[in-house]
């Protein structure tokens, strides 16, 4: 188990949260099945593996979490067409086995509602799963969960909603640093209002653009998913996180790549190149 990555004055550790599938042509959009194939083999259901991977940050005003996972309240044929891994189905659970204890998470940040990325908030119980934590997301996800268009609605859940309605919410404005030296920034490219996050040492920093760039795949620059309700914009802002990350030598985290967690990248010919794989 990684023992996760100094930034200088601070500790960033990748947590594996969830484990499931979708369908690959989904996480891939215009790009034909022979090329994503070779990114993601597919099983015969046409579904690629995925994780949810947090990040956990130690900061001076406490520990923060950077997305819940999608926790195991789904009924039983969901589970099934996700394939959700049974062993990680409580958040509080995963975070004991990493030696983390749940009442030591001052902050959560969420980047955004969708159900791979909250459906950790509460226990079985329907308890909180981090009862200390202050939760973070934007006013404009918070506004957009509750109103989903027909492509969305899916991806967001009304008991998810009715859990975090219940818990101390932060509804953020525009960018902001919510912590010292974790800043955010919304975008509009995947969802409305979700946050893509950077988190700033004394030595160097990383970015964690979510669903922006879920993948390694998709530092490729025409590389956008079938979820993203407006590719163009996500395209001008993974380039501006993909640019600032090159310039600064920064970490760049995959939220849902199972065999990367995080890379530096270069400028190349057509956009930017993966330089070197980092574990978290």
């Amino acid at each position: 188990m990684s023992a996760g990555h100094d930034l200088g004055d601070r500790r960033v550790r990748g947590l594996i949260l969830s484990r499931f599938r979708l369908d690959g042509g989904s996480m891939f959009g215009q790009v034909p099945k022979p090329i994503w194939n070779e990114f993601a083999k597919a099983d015969e259901e046409n579904r690629i593996p995925l994780v949810l991977r947090a990040l956990l940050v130690e900061t001076p005003a406490g520990r923060l979490l950077i997305d819940a996972g999608m926790g195991g309240a789904f009924p039983e044929a969901e589970r099934e067409r996700l394939a959700i891994d049974p062993s990680l189905r409580d958040l509080r659970a995963v975070l004991k086995a990493a030696g983390v204890a749940p009442e030591s998470i001052a902050h959560l940040l969420l980047t955004h509602l969708h159900f791979d990325h909250v459906g950790g908030l509460t226990t079985s119980e329907g308890a909180p799963a981090l009862p200390q934590a202050r939760v973070w997301l934007h006013r404009a996800q918070w506004e957009r969960a509750h109103a989903p268009g027909p492509k969305e609605r899916r991806s967001v859940r009304a008991a998810d909603l009715a859990s975090l309605a219940q818990m101390d919410r932060v509804l953020l404005e525009d960018a902001a640093e919510i912590l010292p030296g974790v800043c955010v920034r919304p975008t509009q490219g995947h969802t409305a209002g979700l946050l893509a996050v950077t988190v700033r040492g004394t030595r160097e920093a990383l970015h964690y653009p979510s669903d922006l760039m879920p993948l390694l795949a998709h530092v490729r620059s025409a590389y956008t998913t079938g979820f993203d309700l407006w590719p163009d914009r996500l395209l001008e802002e993974k380039q501006a996180i993909l640019a600032e990350a090159a310039a600064g030598n920064d970490l760049i985290v995959f939220n849902h790549d199972p065999r990367t967690a995080a890379c530096r990248v270069v400028p190349g010919r057509d956009g930017f190149v993966v330089r070197e794989r980092v574990d978290l």
